[in-house]
């Protein structure tokens, strides 16, 4: 009853499974802590580098240069297109007709 406790399975869950579904579901908590402990390294060495680079450089890379995949572009309704136009326009002294 403790392991099931441990990985989250409630009392009514564990009165209704057998052992061997029991045993099927540590063996998959025990992968995806696994794999979490497998990705957590990975992040970890991701960011020494990062932080390397940033210590050593002359002139540390931009945050687009680090992590190109940001740099969506994000398109605009026409609305929100409008309100830009209009913001601009009245920025530059212009007038709305």
């Amino acid at each position: 009853m403790k392991a099931a406790a441990r990985i989250g399975v409630s009392l009514t869950e564990w009165e209704r499974m057998t052992p061997r579904e029991l045993a099927w579901m540590l063996d998959a908590c025990g992968e995806k802590t696994e794999e979490d402990v497998r990705i957590t390294h990975a992040k970890i060495y991701a960011l020494s580098g990062a932080v390397r680079t940033m210590i050593w450089a002359k002139h540390p890379p931009s945050y687009e240069r680090m992590f190109p995949e940001d740099r969506r572009k994000k398109g605009m309704t026409d609305e929100e297109m409008f309100e830009q136009v209009r913001v601009l326009n009245a920025l530059f002294g212009g007038s709305e007709a």
